[in-house]
């Protein structure tokens, strides 16, 4: 899926399989003197498919592709949890505060906030040995998205949207496209291998439903990526490797570009990129330079190692750093997305029922870690020092794949 060049391999051989993806996440907000909005989100199970062809066209030249898919749903009760708000404001619970964003909002009750995003990619590809030591690989990415959104009403009410209409609940869609190369080497009489791959960017069409939400007029790309690895064998049976790889989330404005100001009781302005204009316009949602979600670039590592026990049985483990992407100012908007963890270790192992069968299985762990920051809504409407809002996501995923080669 991500170095194509690594198919030289691979042989000819199909594999399918799926993983059951688990990721409790929490907020915590408080934005008035009385109330504190806590609240976990109600979706916490996704089943996430996967599925790779690889064939050996002639010596030297490979053929395949590889689907593989992600996504999540976010979703918030918003309930009035403040028993000192309610006690206070028995004869008018309105007052309190009932959303996740903003105090000052009153919704209908038992409304829910949140977004959903599926995600789907189809990569053709081409793997040749150049030589003995060199082989090069080419993808097309082609990718679809599926995104909706809930309960988010209030931005509109507060002057964020660009446009005059209301941030849309319904389903929307979007397609598009993008390259990816890799470069496998063997050195060592093979015992070492390193690769080298690149993931261009993946141009999607806009939201249109979502037009006034994400910058730009409704794009979500997909980021460009690129990493280096290698991997070593220590002995014929036991493998080691390394990679190192970069993302760059803030190339998409959506993504990237800073959300609501926490300072903006003192400049009066909601918009970081905007400090000069008071139109605002280009920086409210869905503007070319619309808020987002502040996420910076990441730098990941990973180790792993690959143990084949005997014929039958393999065992396979994993550890993979990078630091959130989230800074602490940014915590607002990513209440949707509270991408937080940063480490994952990983547990694996297959089965080879006979030389061409084989049963892959597997278990991720990402720790669970929480991000505390400001908010442009503090208590009162003051500006905080400190910080009043939290972030929390861990995750847990099982999966299986089952390989046949042919």
């Amino acid at each position: 899926a991500f170095n194509p060049a690594t198919m030289i391999d691979s042989g000819s051989r199909f594999d399918i399989g799926a993983e059951l993806f688990i990721p409790p996440r929490a907020v915590t907000h408080q934005s008035t003197v009385l109330g504190t909005t806590d609240e976990e989100s109600n979706e916490n199970l996704f089943l996430i498919p996967s599925m790779g062809l690889t064939w050996q066209w002639k010596e030297g030249l490979v053929l395949g592709f590889a689907f593989i898919g992600a996504g999540l749903k976010t979703e918030y009760n918003q309930t009035e949890n403040s028993e000192t708000c309610q006690q206070v404001n028995a004869a008018n619970p309105g007052t309190c505060p009932p959303t996740v964003f903003d105090p000052n909002i009153t919704i209908t009750p038992g409304a829910e906030a949140g977004v959903q995003l599926m995600q789907a990619q189809f990569i053709p590809s081409i793997a040749w040995r150049v030589n003995k030591t060199h082989t090069l690989g080419a993808s097309i990415v082609l990718a679809g998205q599926y995104f909706r959104a809930e309960g988010l009403e209030a931005f509109a009410d507060l002057g964020f949207t660009a446009g005059t209409d209301p941030i849309s609940s319904d389903w929307d869609h979007s397609f598009g496209a993008g390259v990816r190369v890799g470069w496998l080497g063997k050195f060592d009489n093979d015992r070492l291998n390193v690769g080298v791959n690149y993931s261009s960017r993946v141009y999607m069409s806009e939201f249109e439903r979502y037009k006034n939400l994400f910058a730009e007029q409704g794009d979500f790309d997909i980021p460009e990526n690129y990493a280096i690895g290698l991997s070593y064998k220590i002995k014929p049976n036991i493998g080691i490797a390394f990679d190192i790889q970069r993302i760059n989330w803030s190339d998409v404005a959506s993504i990237g570009n800073p959300g609501p100001a926490v300072d903006q009781a003192v400049t009066g302005n909601f918009f970081p990129l905007c400090p000069g204009d008071t139109s605002k316009e280009p920086c409210k949602l869905g503007g070319d330079l619309g808020l987002g979600f502040g996420w910076q670039d990441q730098t990941v590592f990973k180790i792993g190692m690959d143990w084949a026990i005997n014929e039958k049985w393999n065992f396979r483990g994993g550890w993979n750093y990078a630091e959130a992407p989230i800074p602490e100012d940014q915590v607002l908007f990513n209440m949707l997305a509270p991408a937080t963890p940063e480490h994952h270790l990983t547990l694996g192992g297959g089965y080879y029922f006979t030389e061409n069968v084989v049963l892959d299985a597997n278990v991720m762990i990402a720790f669970l870690n929480t991000i505390k920051g400001p908010t442009a809504f503090g208590p009162g409407g003051a500006v905080v020092t400190g910080s009043n809002a939290s972030i929390a996501m861990g995750q847990y995923s099982l999966g299986a794949t089952l390989g046949m080669k042919f």
